[in-house]
């Protein structure tokens, strides 16, 4: 997929290794993950990453303002580290390493 940037995939939204963005079946993963968030979450990942609009496009384009972009930005990337958490090795949400410690394992 040439219109994805994976340095700023990999780095900005995802922060995963990234030997995961690099073959094309991830790529196909991570779009379809992203199709599939809430349409106010969904349009400004796919602008921001896919289409390559910065933040004062996507909200002109929506007709929101820029920190709306943001937040929204930041809610979806959140969204996605749970949906495909286990898939890159991440520990969902802290919940997980806080239950592993409250009970350690004799």
């Amino acid at each position: 997929m040439d219109f994805l940037s994976e340095n700023r995939l990999s780095e900005c939204a995802m922060e995963a290794p990234e030997s995961m963005m690099n073959s094309e079946e991830n790529h196909d993963e991570l779009l379809s993950a992203v199709l599939t968030l809430p349409e106010t979450l969904r349009q400004p990942m796919y602008l921001y990453y896919y289409e390559d609009f910065n933040t004062l496009e996507i909200a002109e384009v929506l007709q929101i303002e820029p920190e709306n972009v943001r937040n929204r930005m930041s809610r979806a990337r959140k969204k996605l580290k749970m949906m495909l958490g286990k898939k890159l090795g991440a520990i969902r949400d802290g919940r997980e390493r806080a239950r592993k410690d409250a009970h350690p394992s004799p």
